[in-house]
């Protein structure tokens, strides 16, 4: 039995090391398995945001059995992810060449602020996206009883998609992630959710509290 032991072993140890494999460039995409344990990740190439530790992606996750662009905001603290989403509001919709825009829901999760379409809009995009040549993304935020912020929107130039999206499928894409529950219940008034927030970012140390988001947010937004 001892030979059998020994080869199960050596092809998991290929696996684990096929799996922590360094990024790989596939046309505008970028490839990665940050370690053995986790799903693999695919990335634009050219983050359209990072600054300060913080970055902005359009990824490529699985729903189901399809794999759908989604906006990725990672390098958030939780409490003002947790606060913003209480006192404010995002609106984000990805749009390929001669299609609609499709409009995703954007959700505090474990792994931050991830913006995905729903199960039919993701039917649609899934469809485009191999064949797709560019993709337009918007986002606008607003925070309550300010004026909204102005939408960024941003246009993509794509290649290599279908290659990089095969990669992806023979490592393993990571899944959407689910929505963290924020302790926000359908019977607060917005005047105590804005007090919860308020509250929440001063305790983490932001003097300004709520009053400050729409500061922090125009900083990171800004082109």
């Amino acid at each position: 039995m001892r030979p059998y032991v020994l080869t199960i072993a050596m092809l998991g140890a290929m696996a684990a090391a096929a799996r922590a494999a360094p990024e790989q460039q596939i046309g505008s995409w970028v490839v990665s398995c940050p370690d053995a344990s986790r799903q693999c990740q695919m990335r634009f190439g050219k983050r359209f945001l990072d600054k300060g530790g913080i970055t902005g992606d359009l990824e490529i996750e699985s729903q189901g059995s399809s794999l759908v662009p989604v906006i990725a905001l990672r390098g958030i603290s939780s409490e003002i992810l947790t606060a913003a989403s209480m006192a404010g509001t995002t609106e984000a919709s990805i749009q390929f060449p001669g299609g609609a825009r499709e409009a995703l829901t954007c959700n505090t999760t474990a792994a931050g602020y991830i913006c995905a379409p729903d199960e039919a809009a993701g039917h649609i995009l899934s469809a485009g996206l191999p064949t797709a040549k560019s993709v337009k993304i918007r986002v606008s935020v607003s925070v309550a009883g300010m004026a909204p912020l102005p939408a960024q929107e941003k246009s993509l130039d794509l290649s290599g998609t279908s290659e990089a999206l095969a990669r992806l499928r023979s490592v393993g894409p990571s899944p959407i992630p689910g929505a963290l529950a924020t302790g926000r219940a359908g019977a607060q008034s917005p005047g105590g959710l804005m007090s919860m927030a308020d509250k929440m970012m001063k305790a983490a140390g932001y003097p300004q509290g709520v009053s400050g988001l729409e500061g922090m947010i125009a900083k990171y937004m800004a082109k």
